[in-house]
């Protein structure tokens, strides 16, 4: 996946709106509510039958099922592994029996579209993004809350409604670890999604929902990379060529349990704050720390499938992209730092122009990767990242 294919699939699912629209109005700022707009390809996000998907998931899902209620007068049964669809329906109609809407975690993989629509996301805004579903029978209320997480929603079957205040978002830090929390809600309006809608609602943003129906919706999470973010990957970069701040804070590694030496461990702080904001003078310094963290940010991805074993013997052949690959590259004196979701690989810094080629184009055939190499090293680039799932040969 390269930069542009990205923004086209985020284009596509937020149509009407545009996408310079988004980002320039509306990221991070305001609600963006989307009704009645027929765009067929967010209604089939999830595939043309979500709820087939879904319970066809049952190995998956059945034990991670979470839930949610406005106000519980019984417990929800268990999440538990369940041995066919037909059983985990049953378990799902347990949770609805008591009012409880189940909620699915994890849910990136139900159809290719929506796999690729979280990978452009990730892709432009530099961080992970989370997919989870809700399924609620009619009637079914949520607690009044926000969340430490945008949140785009895509309803796919039956109507909710939506209450969103008016309030400006708060932006809440995810590092807290706090999630959902609840809250109070004064000003708000109201909206009834159904299939196809889209509803973008900002971190700190308070908001309850209900079932008009039977309802089923993607709740897709990420958080862009915030000022927080980059100050601490200009720090991390810092620390690799300063050996001072990768020593023990305080004379002995035991001081700031017993609360001696203070005065020194603000000192060294303080000198530390004092060496970022010296280095961060050099806009290539930061150029490479946001460089850096968003190769670490594409290691920690799940692994890329790989379908089948493929290998290239000829520089004739043709390749693309792993419709889910992207990729960092980040160059040092010595060696070319390659990752991709889940993998790093350590290349010969002669090979730059040729991986850089690789990256840049979805489709290629081998002979046209460009540089100072063999068609011998062309095909063990090549081959190396059809071992890894970055690359597919295209038949």
């Amino acid at each position: 996946m390269i930069l542009s294919e990205a923004q086209k699939i985020l284009a596509d699912i937020l149509g009407p709106a545009t996408y310079d629209d988004f980002f320039d109005l509306i990221a991070a700022e305001k609600p963006l509510v989307l009704l009645g707009s027929s765009n067929q390809r967010r209604a089939q996000l999830a595939g043309l039958d979500p709820k087939a998907a879904l319970l066809s998931g049952f190995a998956k899902y059945a034990q991670n099922l979470t839930c949610h209620i406005q106000k519980a007068t019984v417990p929800p049964p268990e999440a538990k592994a369940v041995e066919s669809a037909e059983a985990f329906a049953a378990l799902i109609r347990e949770f609805h029996q008591r009012d409880y809407t189940v909620r699915f975690p994890d849910v990136t993989e139900l159809s290719p579209e929506l796999s690729k629509f979280t990978r452009a996301l990730e892709f432009v805004f530099q961080n992970p993004a989370g997919v989870v579903v809700f399924w609620s029978e009619g009637g079914a209320k949520a607690p009044v809350h926000h969340d430490e997480v945008d949140v785009i929603v895509i309803q796919l079957v039956g109507t909710k409604r939506w209450f969103i205040s008016d309030a400006t978002p708060t932006l809440p830090n995810q590092w807290r670890g706090l999630g959902e929390t609840s809250a109070v809600m004064n000003s708000f309006k109201t909206y009834d999604v159904q299939p196809g809608d889209l509803l973008y609602v900002p971190r700190g943003t308070v908001h309850t929902v209900e079932s008009i129906s039977e309802s089923i919706h993607l709740s897709i999470g990420f958080v862009p990379v915030t000022q927080r973010d980059a100050i601490i990957a200009a720090l991390d970069l810092l620390s690799d060529l300063d050996k001072p701040l990768r020593s023990n804070l305080a004379p002995r590694a035991d001081h700031l349990a017993t609360g001696q030496s203070a005065a020194q461990i603000h000192m060294q702080i303080r000198q530390g704050v004092e060496k970022l904001k010296q280095i961060c003078q050099s806009d290539l310094f930061i150029r490479d720390a946001l460089n850096f963290r968003r190769s670490r940010m594409i290691q920690q991805l799940p692994k890329l499938p790989v379908h089948a074993m493929q290998n290239v013997n000829s520089v004739h052949t043709k390749v693309r992209h792993n419709p889910l690959a992207i990729a960092g590259l980040f160059a040092t004196d010595d060696i070319l730092d390659f990752r991709q979701p889940g993998q790093q690989h350590l290349i010969h810094l002669g090979a730059e122009a040729s991986v850089r080629f690789i990256l840049s184009r979805q489709e290629f055939s081998v002979s046209e990767i460009p540089g100072d190499v063999s068609d011998d090293v062309r095909i063990a680039l090549v081959n190396k990242m059809l071992a890894g799932g970055y690359l597919e040969v295209l038949h």
